[in-house]
């Protein structure tokens, strides 16, 4: 079992390697993340095997696929809305609505959505247990994109499912990961 303090330190070091690896594309090394983020090479080690992340001859490369991370660890799959605020560069999402088999069309920057198809499809967004993104005075609720859905209407089992998840528009989920992004920053050696 892990602490919260565990939880907190492994996802807001996971989002510095994702930002420093470009989301995967220029594996690091692990004792220059470790630098980074102003923490003790074994240290940054156990937190990025906490969050399933491989490191392979001392090098992050963000290769998650091929072994379990931790319980639940579908939720710390890469989020492609924290992808583009790390990269900067626009993603575009196509997916399949699993309640209605509609095909879900997302294109977005890391400031702004430029295209949503259908115009009501939402973010159905998983709760990070245990993971404390105070920002200030502000508790930012740290969440992660699990799937797109076509309406809201569409999402309604899947939030009967998952009562501790949320279910946001587009444009909100992507204004949340900016607010999450501003709390995991705000970290002093972040």
């Amino acid at each position: 079992m892990t602490t919260r303090t565990d939880r907190t330190a492994a996802v807001r070091i996971a989002w510095a390697a994702t930002k420093l690896t470009r989301a995967g594309r220029h594996p690091i090394a692990i004792g220059r993340l470790a630098a980074t983020v102003g923490m003790d090479p074994a240290e940054a080690h156990r937190l990025m095997d906490l969050m399933g992340f491989v490191i392979r001859d001392g090098l992050v490369v963000m290769d998650r696929g091929s072994r379990p991370g931790p319980a639940g660890s579908d939720l710390f799959r890469v989020d492609l809305f924290l992808l583009a605020v790390a990269t900067g560069e626009p993603v575009h999402a196509d997916s399949v609505c699993p309640a209605t088999g509609a095909r879900v069309r997302v294109h977005f920057t890391r400031d702004k959505v430029l295209s949503v198809d259908p115009p009501h499809a939402v973010v159905a967004a998983s709760r990070l247990p245990g993971v404390d993104l105070t920002l200030g005075q502000d508790y930012v609720e740290a969440l992660v994109c699990t799937q797109f859905f076509a309406s809201k209407e569409a999402a309604a089992g899947w939030l009967l499912e998952n009562i501790d998840a949320r279910v946001l528009s587009v444009p909100d989920y992507l204004a949340h990961t900016r607010w999450m992004v501003a709390a995991l920053e705000a970290w002093p050696t972040i």
